[in-house]
């Protein structure tokens, strides 16, 4: 097995692992509730509040893997989230509660900037997209799909939800373990460090030669555009995901074993769905590959939406894989391949960290509040169309992105221009010098 094709399956592991950590709590919630005497409204906080510190860490961690090293980010990170994952069984009140997810969601998400700038520059160009999709499909088949059901099984095995944290908390440390003596920094890391070692300033180039610096990457236009597309594609996964539960068993009567196989067909789904569009997006262009998953993930939404009632689970099943399968194909576009490929690597992982947190702060964590609210004043149809019309909006921004495929570049005859990539205000200038 090549280096990147095994650093791509430890990442795959890792952060479907991280998955479940972070997803697990919601599944067996209810014997947390009962066992804690937790008000609904502490529930969603202690939920909710992982997201919030999940964003804020992601930035910090992936300016600081840009700066000092991917490699002991992911490992470390990994490896304490884990640890805070397995004190949760240990918890016993609310503030710890709040305290401790808080504390896991700012290290879980320090490892997903400095992978995706990693398997960037590792892979091979040609295979640069479908390479990046292996991580939100890990997230989508362990966490999201295989996720409830381990989760189930070992509440049911165990009668107590401690011993799930206790367990599912153990592999995605290992996995970390492992990676540290395989995983090796990649050459524009290397030069980083090693200038930083030598007291010499860093000095970090765009593809056209020109001097940038870490602050320059929010004037790069596909940044500041996978900032905007973060917020309905984090809409989407988290409404789709937190309100089909009930929409399919309040709305249309599906029991709660059927339901949880109709919500499993979204993770595997998803898993198919982010490597096969990264690998679309190879051929056809990351810019074409993001308005066509946007397309078909609001056609897949619209047809569950207008299903009567009545119609059988496995035709639900059928048309949710597809939803999971197109939405989740963004992620290796708008997260990965889209900034990376318009920024220096040296700042990749900062280009990926910006929108994710964003995407963390709105998307999934005040989109679904509103979603709330509308089903409160409306109907659980409310949430479910939010979740459709996401996939319109993604359409009309992805069309404002500039083309990174390689592939596609030098079949152009116009060449693009460094001023192409640039936003309006900053054409024509030159960034200063990076001092750091």
């Amino acid at each position: 097995m090549k280096y990147y094709q095994k650093i791509t399956l430890f990442f795959f592991l890792i952060w479907g692992f991280v998955a479940i950590q972070r997803i697990v709590i919601a599944i067996i919630m209810p014997a947390i509730q009962s066992d804690l005497k937790l008000t609904y409204t502490q529930v969603g906080a202690i939920i909710s509040i992982t997201g919030f510190i999940w964003a804020f860490g992601t930035v910090l961690w992936a300016g600081i893997g840009d700066h000092y090293g991917r490699r002991p980010v992911i490992v470390a990170c990994s490896i304490i989230a884990s640890v805070f994952s397995w004190v949760t069984g240990l918890l016993s009140t609310f503030v710890q509660l709040m305290t401790v997810r808080g504390l896991l969601g700012f290290f879980e998400g320090g490892p997903w900037g400095p992978m995706n700038a990693t398997i960037s520059e590792e892979a091979p160009p040609e295979k640069r997209g479908k390479l990046l999709g292996s991580m939100p499909g890990g997230f989508m088949l362990i966490g999201v799909g295989l996720g409830p059901l381990i989760a189930v099984w070992l509440l049911g095995y165990f009668k107590s939800w401690r011993m799930v944290f206790y367990l599912i908390s153990i592999p995605c440390a290992i996995f970390a373990i492992i990676l540290a003596f395989i995983m090796r920094e990649t050459p524009s890391m290397v030069d980083t460090i090693q200038k930083r070692k030598d007291g010499q300033k860093r000095e970090v180039l765009d593809q056209y030669g020109e001097k940038v610096r870490m602050v320059d990457v929010l004037k790069y236009k596909n940044v500041l555009i996978s900032v905007l597309v973060s917020v309905p594609v984090m809409a989407w996964l988290w409404i789709s995901t937190g309100f089909s539960p009930l929409w399919l068993t309040k709305v249309h009567h599906i029991g709660m074993n059927k339901m949880g196989l109709i919500m499993s067909a979204v993770g595997l789904g998803g898993f198919f769905g982010a490597p096969v569009m990264g690998a679309i997006s190879d051929r056809i262009g990351r810019k074409k590959a993001m308005i066509l998953s946007g397309f078909l993930c609001f056609l897949s939404a619209l047809l569950i939406i207008l299903m009567p009632t009545g119609t059988s689970p496995i035709i639900f099943s059928i048309f949710y894989f597809f939803w999971g399968f197109f939405g989740i194909g963004h992620f290796p576009l708008y997260l990965g391949s889209l900034p990376i490929e318009s920024v220096p690597y040296q700042y990749a992982a900062t280009a990926v960290g910006i929108p994710t947190a964003v995407g963390e702060i709105l998307g999934a964590g005040v989109m679904p509040g509103i979603g709330g609210s509308l089903a409160d004043k409306f109907n659980l149809y409310a949430p479910m169309w939010m979740a459709c019309v996401a996939g319109l909006v993604i359409v009309a921004l992805s069309l404002l992105y500039v083309e990174t495929a390689p592939k596609i570049l030098e079949g152009m005859e116009k060449k693009l221009t460094r001023d192409d990539y640039l936003l309006k205000p900053f054409r024509g200038k030159k960034p200063p010098l990076e001092t750091t």
